[in-house]
């Protein structure tokens, strides 16, 4: 481990810990985490109280945890006897699906880390991964691959296992049948006694979680056991405190996030076993599928994003489908626009809640119930309980006064171990204050009188604007106001002049394209904001580049704009020396 930096001096609101005071009375102040449970201890413990329920369903077939249960024992012995041992990385790279869960249930039960691979990523993202993690052996499905028998070679690989989601027999060429392993097969021959492995939670990496490819090459945060029980024991509390006001017997979750997302895991995979939440899943967002699946199960809960969220309403059959059953639905990953709030309260008649939190915290650091904590648009809420928050300046460390706007810094016990091989990387966002560590999360943000904390921007998003700071949500904010915008992202442009022009990039409804102008939309700006703050430049994009859980890829619109200006540069220079 790296040593931290000297100590910096608490402020009174982090040490009374004033969010406590708007706590509803129904709401722990502080959480009783297990310290020395580790996750198969979790999964095994669920297994003895609701075994035999029903708590997946997939494409309509039924899975129990018993079920779950028995295939993991059993690959985790295939595992084992394949020489995968304890600190062993194996990686997943397979969407939402009965697969997914058991072998990640196996992996950890013997004492293996996880590190989950986008189904998404094209054969040299899959490389990297492997290849930084150092796994020797991947569990993923046939349509996948030829991406991977296109790098094994340049990786560690040993094993690749492969499975077919539909339970139908792998669509792999003949000839590449003796190179891989048989899923199925490794669950019939390998009985359900894997060896016991001893497990310290606060020591041992659970997984190893890739992020920050939108800043440079992606890292790998390591979460423990600990980590990972610990946030799924604060994520679960505000739908239990909300299901006893409200007399739910249970959780009943529809599945949308991506489980390779630590979001989705702990959501989706970890909180089931915590609590005896039953869920429909898909291997893959559908919009009309979802909406049906609502329509037919009546679930109460949902993890989401904006874009997702957006995309079910712009669906047709969101008029059409009875969406009050769905008591508590939180959108995080990036702030959801005022216009979003108000359609789902409209549709559904309940309100939609906010959350925050980032890989490096398991995820979650706080989550705004609306139920419970009151409709505050735009506020992520207090902190969650065993969680510490606070607002510092990003150069020096030291903490802000209240209203001041500054970076977001989290300490808590699901903050992670830290990165991977990465020690430079730590020292840049951990620091030392009142004894206890803390994370820079990299987010603008500031916290009112009453603890409740507001996410402006990424540090790295601010644009400089003749000396003003610029917070591109606040802009966007804007744009969704207006009836044509369906998507937006403000970035800064490079200007010698002003420090920074700000552009933004549009995507106009269908109904809306060809009839609105991009002065009409910067007109719009011009009346709803001071003059150093409205984008200067428009552009009409048919979508907006976004990352994996739909944050904005800024960096990309960036380079893209970087490219522009070089190429400009370069013509220039061609008709100067023409001229010549």
């Amino acid at each position: 481990m790296f040593r931290l930096k000297k100590s910096v001096k608490l402020p009174d609101y982090v040490k009374k810990k004033i969010w406590l005071k708007n706590y509803p009375e129904d709401f722990p102040k502080e959480l009783e985490i297990p310290k020395n449970k580790s996750l198969p201890e979790v999964f095994d413990e669920s297994v003895e109280k609701w075994g035999d329920d029903v708590y997946r369903v997939f494409y309509g077939k039924e899975y129990t945890r018993r079920q779950i249960h028995d295939w993991a024992k059993r690959l985790a012995t295939a595992l084992y006897n394949l020489g995968v041992r304890k600190g062993d990385v194996v990686a997943i790279y397979l969407p939402n699906s009965p697969h997914f869960i058991v072998s990640y249930s196996a992996i950890l039960r013997i004492g293996a880390v996880v590190t989950p691979i986008s189904p998404l990523f094209v054969p040299r993202e899959v490389a990297y991964q492997l290849n930084d993690s150092r796994a020797e052996t991947i569990i993923t499905m046939d349509l996948f691959y030829d991406k991977v028998k296109q790098i094994k070679d340049e990786t560690l690989l040993k094993n690749v296992i492969l499975c077919n989601i539909q339970g139908e027999k792998l669509q792999v060429q003949k000839e590449d049948l003796d190179k891989v392993l048989n899923y199925d097969e490794l669950l019939e021959k390998n009985p359900p006694n894997p060896p016991k492995v001893k497990i310290k939670p606060k020591e041992d990496v659970a997984v190893l979680q890739y992020t920050g490819g939108t800043t440079g090459l992606p890292k790998g945060a390591m979460l423990t056991h600990y980590n990972l029980v610990a946030n799924g024991t604060q994520l679960g509390t505000p739908s239990e405190v909300l299901n006893k006001r409200l007399g739910v017997a249970q959780t009943k979750a529809v599945c949308v996030l991506p489980w390779y997302h630590i979001y989705g895991q702990i959501t989706d995979v970890v909180i089931p076993h915590l609590r005896n939440t039953w869920a429909v899943c898909f291997a893959q967002f559908d919009p009309g599928l979802v909406l049906d699946a609502i329509q037919k199960y009546k679930p109460n809960f949902m993890a989401a994003v904006p874009t997702l969220l957006t995309f079910l309403l712009m669906h047709p059959k969101s008029k059409e489908v009875d969406l009050s059953s769905m008591l508590y639905v939180v959108a995080a990953a990036s702030s959801p626009p005022i216009e979003l709030l108000r359609k789902w309260q409209q549709l559904s008649g309940n309100p939609l809640s906010e959350g925050y939190g980032l890989t490096e915290a398991s995820p979650s650091t706080h989550n705004r119930c609306t139920p419970l904590f009151g409709d505050v648009p735009g506020s992520i809420g207090p902190p969650l309980p065993n969680t510490l928050a606070g607002i510092v300046d990003p150069e020096t460390n030291d903490f802000l006064p209240i209203g001041e706007v500054g970076e977001l810094t989290i300490s808590g016990p699901q903050v992670m171990k830290g990165y991977w091989n990465r020690p430079e990387e730590d020292k840049k966002v951990f620091f030392k204050a009142g004894g206890m560590r803390w994370l820079k999360t990299g987010d603008v943000g500031k916290m009112d009188e009453k603890g409740y904390f507001y996410i402006l921007d990424r540090v790295k998003d601010i644009i400089k604007y003749k000396a003003h700071s610029v917070y591109p949500r606040e802009i966007e904010e804007v744009f969704f106001g207006h009836d044509a915008v369906m998507d937006v992202t403000v970035i800064g442009v490079p200007d010698p002049e002003v420090g920074e022009q700000i552009k933004a990039f549009v995507v106009l409804k269908p109904q809306f394209k060809g009839k609105v102008r991009e002065d009409d939309l910067l007109d719009w700006c011009k009346e709803r904001m001071a003059a150093y703050k409205y984008p200067r430049y428009l552009e009409f994009r048919d979508s907006i580049p976004r990352s994996l859980i739909g944050k904005p890829l800024r960096r990309l619109l960036r380079d893209e704009e970087a490219q522009k200006a070089k190429e400009v540069e370069k013509a220039l220079e061609t008709r100067k020396a023409e001229v010549v």
